[in-house]
């Protein structure tokens, strides 16, 4: 699996440059991927966590905007009849290792 080292978002291959970031791609192992799944719903977010669980979804939200870091959630950005199974959380992606730090911290 390739990886862009900026956002890690997540490319099959031939893909060798992030089409968002624009930089050279790595090889990562998926065991090694902590990323959702590489989405971007919106541009300029990357999906930090998913999940069906409200409690959980309340918890992330609150540990990444006390943190400085803004949060969104899909099921507001994109409110859907029916709602989706899981909701995702997307942060900007400027912001992703502080948030990747913060989610690693977490979930440990």
């Amino acid at each position: 699996m390739r990886v862009c080292p900026e956002c890690e978002c997540q490319f099959e291959e031939p893909i060798v440059v992030c089409p968002h970031c624009h930089v050279p791609l790595v090889e990562r192992d998926e065991q090694e991927i902590d990323d959702v799944d590489g989405v971007l719903p919106c541009d300029g977010l990357i999906v930090i966590a998913s999940t069906n669980d409200e409690g959980q979804i309340g918890a992330i939200r609150e540990l990444l905007e006390e943190s400085g870091i803004p949060c969104f959630l899909s099921n507001e950005l994109f409110p859907a009849e029916p709602s989706p199974r899981e909701t995702l959380v997307m942060i900007p992606r400027e912001m992703a290792i502080d948030a990747r730090r913060l989610m690693r911290s977490f979930v440990g």
